[in-house]
């Protein structure tokens, strides 16, 4: 969080809390106002990002001075993007951090993938990159997996017994069924915070 930002909390610890003005969509942008316009300016967009954390309640805020903006999420907290790293592939955070690997990987019923690093949150595995993980899934044997057959397991969500072989990691990463409604409840945050004000 930015030393300014802190500052402000302590000189005004009262400022009210605002729902409904800032999200995240599915692609690890800043949408604002009822409109949802993404934000462009790559300032505001990085100074969201340093001041974004999440409450004790799971709810994901923008720490906005005193202002505690709280965050609507398409999905889920996180966005990870694919980025290349030496002979590897790591991944990247819509706020710009990286990490070598996943831990944890998963697929919901609408083909989306779901991935956790050792820290932090879940997050949903952006759309442009899904393609080229797709091509990572063997069998949990490590055997690979003709395309039509990967695509038939997973239009009829058949994920046990598959595995992600990401580039650089250690080992093969077990892929879990994982349905959209239980991802909130499983990993403790809160995608609409305006709807459960305490």
């Amino acid at each position: 969080m930015d030393e300014l930002v802190r500052q402000a909390l302590a000189k005004w610890p009262n400022v009210p809390d605002c729902y409904g003005w800032l999200a995240l969509d599915g692609r690890g942008q800043w949408r604002l106002g009822q409109e949802r316009q993404t934000i462009t300016n790559p300032s505001i967009g990085a100074f969201i990002a340093r001041n974004y954390v999440s409450d004790e309640s799971g709810r994901w805020l923008f720490q906005n001075g005193p202002q505690r903006v709280f965050v609507d999420l398409d999905y889920t907290p996180w966005i990870w993007r694919t980025v290349p790293d030496k002979a590897a592939v790591a991944l990247a955070n819509h706020l710009g951090e990286r990490f070598v690997a996943p831990t944890c990987a998963w697929i919901d019923e609408a083909g989306r993938i779901l991935l956790k690093a050792q820290c932090g949150p879940i997050g949903a595995l952006h759309d442009h990159d899904t393609e080229g993980v797709l091509d990572w899934i063997v069998e949990s044997s490590g055997a690979p997996l003709l395309a039509d057959a990967l695509e038939d397991r997973l239009l009829n969500w058949v994920v046990p017994d598959l595995a992600l072989c990401w580039p650089g990691a250690a080992s093969p990463i077990r892929i879990d069924r994982l349905d959209s409604t239980e991802v909130e409840s499983r990993f403790h945050f809160v995608a609409h915070p305006g709807e459960c004000r305490s």
